[in-house]
């Protein structure tokens, strides 16, 4: 069969959404695909699950490798591409139905080397649209110096014309973090002609805690170095592209600039935020290359991202110096297992839980059943002090910003307490 476009899939324990996401691909409306499913040393049945539906279906090809990494993974995937164009899919994500077939027919139609298509966020958290994306998919023509590509590192959009990704050269670095903005930043470099699908979309999972979080949902150490390492190979490359006397960046200090804005972004939003999961090693870590970003910014700049940790106030490193210090006192006398699960989910990670169990983490605090109310109220250390009753999980991770953040504001932070968690409450349900 002549392919049209190769799906490279990297797999890694993976059986629990895998299912769902090849009989998404197999259902595409176009039908010449090539699927290469590349498993990365899976521990659970995923190797078996591969294996049944290669066997069901010739245009499925697994190709099997010791546990490397998804950048090690989509790299040997190259090794196998047979169409003329090639997408990358992560294996819990989904796509419209006809998503290949419009990508497809658009690259034909243009004879552009990359289409970038919408991105819409579903699973933990809810759904919504990525702005950016969608802002780049409604264009004809994209300048591979549009800032808004800073902000839309996702690999599994973009569909690149295989004899341009073959000619660049380019292969994903061997990083867990931030490793598909390299990869894609530095072909968009070479002179792509890249161009936007408004009617195709791609659907990014986020998981529930439960699920266990993808890469992007947790932090560690090599995460860090990942990705500050990776908006160097970025910054190295758009600075090399600069010396092309065809480069039409009309300011390039403000581009670069505009990248060290998406890595701050990126460092608080997505990875300090987690700050409880993190160990001393990492948080040190953090904190050096905390300071080595911000010194990279210039004043202009530091104002313009101000919206970033707006919730958060001054960045704290330390565990105990959180818990010491918490915005928000949380009390709940009988919390369940999943609601104190969630409340380490959330975005604004500068909390106490005050309850009546004994539970143990640094900044919970565990007072007597009797008087408890009035004793935890008395205890609570936070600007702010929210009851529940903790019988189910908190399904928004953006309560506690929200709640930081009228709490921080001169028009509602003189509310009641209970008024200000009621009223970020329904903030979020109108937002949605």
């Amino acid at each position: 069969m002549d392919y049209k476009i190769s799906v490279i899939v990297p797999c890694y324990n993976s059986e629990k959404f895998l299912k769902e996401t090849l009989d998404n691909l197999l259902g595409q409306t176009l039908k010449e695909i090539q699927i290469i499913t590349v498993n990365d040393g899976s521990t659970d049945s995923t190797a078996d699950m591969l294996a049944e539906y290669a066997s069901k279906d010739s245009r499925i090809l697994t190709v099997n490798q010791k546990n490397s990494g998804v950048a090690a993974a989509r790299n040997n995937g190259l090794n196998y591409i047979e169409g003329k164009y090639t997408i990358f899919a992560d294996s819990d994500d989904l796509m419209s139905i006809d998503a290949l077939e419009i990508l497809y027919n658009r690259l034909e139609e243009k004879n552009a080397d990359v289409a970038i298509c919408r991105v819409e966020y579903f699973g933990y958290g809810g759904n919504r649209p990525h702005p950016e994306s969608i802002a780049l998919a409604e264009l004809d023509t994209i300048d591979i110096y549009d800032k808004r590509i800073l902000w839309n590192f996702l690999v599994s959009n973009k569909c690149y014309r295989s004899s341009f990704l073959k000619a660049s050269g380019v292969t994903f670095p061997l990083k867990r973090y931030a490793e598909d903005g390299a990869f894609c930043m530095q072909i968009f470099y070479k002179g792509a002609k890249i161009i936007g699908v408004p009617d195709a979309t791609m659907y990014y999972r986020k998981r529930e805690p439960a699920d266990g979080f993808s890469v992007t949902q947790s932090v560690n150490y090599h995460l860090v170095e990942d990705l500050f390492d990776c908006i160097e190979i970025i910054a190295d490359a758009a600075k090399e592209s600069f010396k092309n006397p065809d480069c039409a960046c009309s300011d390039k200090e403000e581009y670069i600039q505009e990248l060290y804005r998406r890595a701050y972004s990126t460092f608080v939003n997505s990875l300090y935020r987690l700050v409880w999961s993190a160990d001393s090693e990492t948080l040190s870590l953090m904190k050096v290359k905390y300071a080595e970003l911000v010194s990279k910014l210039t004043p202009e700049s530091t104002k313009k991202i101000s919206y970033v940790d707006k919730d958060l106030g001054k960045l704290m490193f330390s565990k105990q110096k959180i818990a010491e210090n918490p915005f928000i006192s949380v009390i709940c006398k009988s919390p369940c297992e999943s609601f104190i699960n969630s409340l380490y989910a959330q975005s604004m990670p500068f909390f106490e839980l005050i309850t009546a169990d004994s539970a143990k983490r640094e900044n919970i605090v565990n007072l007597p059943k009797k008087n408890f109310i009035a004793s935890a109220k008395k205890a609570a250390k936070g600007k702010i002090t929210v009851k529940f009753n903790g019988k189910k999980p908190i399904t928004d991770t953006r309560i506690f910003k929200v709640i930081s953040l009228l709490k921080r504001g001169r028009k509602f932070g003189i509310l009641p307490d209970f008024v200000i968690k009621l009223g970020a409450i329904m903030f979020l349900k109108i937002k949605k």
